[in-house]
This record gives C-alpha cells, structure tokens and sequence, in this order.
C-alpha cells in the first residue's frame, strides 16, 4: 500500500453521522431518543486519494463498503453491505409521503 496518495485509518461508529443509515437505530433512552450504530468503528482504506473501501467491524462481525472505484477494478466483492442498504432503502416511506412512522 506504499505509495504518497495510499493510507488507511480507523475512526469509531458514531450514529447518526458516521454510521451508514441501514446500520443506525434509534432507542428510547431517558432524555429522549437516541441514535446507535450497529458498528463500533470502521477501517478506511484510500488509493491514489480516492477511497477504495470501509470495513465496519464490532467484535464478532465485519461488512466491508467498497467504493465504485473499488468495484470497477475488482472482479468480484461481498455484495453483503450493498445488499443490506438496499433491503434497507426498500423499507423506507417513499419521499414526500409525509410519513415519519410508517
């Protein structure tokens, strides 16, 4: 992985804002609603300066985003993130329906 625009770095889960929507949950919690990711960090991985893939990892599990990059040079990847957003996306009220509970 040498090479000036080639680094990895971990950063830890933090919902709603670092945690890929399909994996956020939202808990009752004393002062009100809170947000949890299903992830405890993620490894970033960039090439030539463009992010390659995000491995989200907890103790016993791990899903790895590839990036479209990342997919245009590879012959195959697990599909297991990309299908989890998609069951996700599927559940989801359709814009504009006003439904917040649905």
């Amino acid at each position: 992985m040498a090479g000036p625009g080639n680094r990895s770095g971990h950063q830890w889960a933090a919902a709603p804002a670092f945690c890929p929507p399909q994996y956020t949950r939202q808990v009752d919690a004393p002062n009100g609603p809170e947000y949890v990711c299903d992830w405890r960090g993620a490894i970033s991985v960039q090439i030539d300066n463009q992010l390659w893939s995000r491995t989200w990892w907890n103790s016993g599990d791990s899903v790895t985003e590839f990036s479209d990059v990342a997919k245009a040079q590879l012959p195959g990847w697990d599909t297991r993130f990309d299908e989890d957003f998609a069951r996700w996306q599927a559940s989801q009220p359709p814009e504009g329906s006003g439904c917040s509970d649905c």
